[in-house]
């Protein structure tokens, strides 16, 4: 079964609620990643067109595709610029043209075969290219209990994602592609912190409801209470524990 085709019912019904804001940390630093202005930038996966729309603003010429009919049309009416173009597309079956950089943010982990897709986008680049991705990054406090759940107990820790990366995966695709890699993480308080509690404090009742643990409130309760207090003031932030992942996949030179 494709399983993306059940992903494009999840994302129409979620922009028909409402629009889909990424992070604006997010988008902040994936603008640092480069200058942007005359380059010609494939967006694979725009959503409604923000982030699109930031880099056509600095001087790139970018197109925006994305698979969900409801948010190339919101992308249409609200971002609009004359560097900017969007398209309807399967992503997983049609790319055409050459690209200097392609951006794909927050969808690697919700593809069927990921590394065939990035095997696609490095043969869309052009000789000096480069694809910037950004996926959310599991090797910190919050991976290690979502993981542990997942891997156990099977349990649905998210709404889509199909997979579940770390630093590790892209460094492994990097050397079979022949690419350069660099990378960060972002959002340390998500991943160690108290965002992480407070997202836990909203999820853990849902998963094991889900999975029909049987874990009371309090026993919930208390485990937060000693993560918060007696792990969350001793972990470091350092570049490999935050709750996105920053991933650069360049042409060698």
């Amino acid at each position: 079964m494709n399983q993306n085709i059940e992903l494009k019912k999840i994302y129409d019904k979620t922009f028909k609620k409402k629009n889909r804001v990424r992070e604006t940390d997010e988008f902040k630093e994936v603008l640092k990643m480069d200058k942007w202005k005359g380059k010609h930038i494939l967006d694979v996966g725009c959503g409604t067109g923000r982030l699109a729309y930031m880099i056509a603003k600095k001087g790139g010429k970018v197109k925006g595709i994305d698979y969900s009919t409801t948010a190339i049309k919101t992308a249409q009416s609200k971002y609009n610029h004359p560097n900017l173009s969007y398209e309807k597309v399967d992503v997983s079956k049609n790319i055409s043209g050459k690209y200097d950089i392609i951006i794909s943010i927050g969808t690697l982990e919700h593809m069927d075969k990921p590394y065939s897709m990035l095997k696609k986008f490095k043969n869309h680049l052009e000789p000096k290219g480069k694809i910037i991705l950004t996926s959310p990054n599991w090797t910190n406090a919050r991976g290690f209990i979502l993981m542990t759940l997942q891997m156990l107990f099977d349990a649905p820790i998210t709404l889509a994602d199909l997979h579940y990366f770390t630093p590790v995966d892209f460094m492994r695709w990097a050397k079979k592609l022949e690419l350069k890699l660099s990378w960060k993480t972002i959002e340390y308080s998500w991943g160690n912190g108290d965002k992480m509690i407070d997202d836990l404090k909203n999820r853990l009742p849902k998963i094991f409801k889900d999975i029909k643990l049987g874990v009371k409130q309090k026993n919930i309760n208390l485990f937060l209470k000693w993560i918060n207090q007696k792990v969350v003031p001793v972990i470091q932030s350092s570049e490999e524990n935050g709750a996105i992942g920053i991933y650069v996949l360049s042409k060698k030179k």
